[in-house]
């Protein structure tokens, strides 16, 4: 699942992601705001609280793809992990931010205020 947070603002967006991602998780909840944001401003900044995160179905995985296709647009990631959190994929985001120049910080869950206050700066 995918929610927004209430602390997005402007070209600042954060969402929390839990369980396993679905196609219909990114058309209905994640792809109309990062479009919306992505149309009024030249970069987003996007905060992604990870929490108990078990991938995607196969129909998410595409849909995952074809975002990192847009993180051109993105000027700054961070991502807030808990232990649920995999190495491998520190690694496929580290990958994408270096293919797009994206600047990307990883926090733990306890320093969520701590990259809201990095994605502001």
């Amino acid at each position: 699942m995918i929610e927004k947070l209430p602390e997005s603002s402007g070209n600042i967006l954060g969402f929390r992601i839990w369980g396993k991602l679905t196609e219909s998780d990114y058309r209905d909840h994640l792809d109309p705001e990062l479009e919306k944001a992505m149309k009024e401003y030249p970069k987003i900044r996007v905060v992604w609280v990870m929490e108990n995160f078990e991938g995607w179905t196969v129909g998410g995985a595409w849909e995952d793809f074809l975002l990192g296709m847009k993180l051109s647009k993105f000027e700054k990631i961070a991502l807030v992990i808990d232990e649920s959190w995999d190495e491998w994929i520190t690694l496929l985001f580290k990958a994408f931010s270096t293919v797009t120049r994206t600047e990307l910080r990883f926090f733990k869950k306890e320093r969520l205020a701590e990259a809201w206050e990095w994605i502001r700066a």
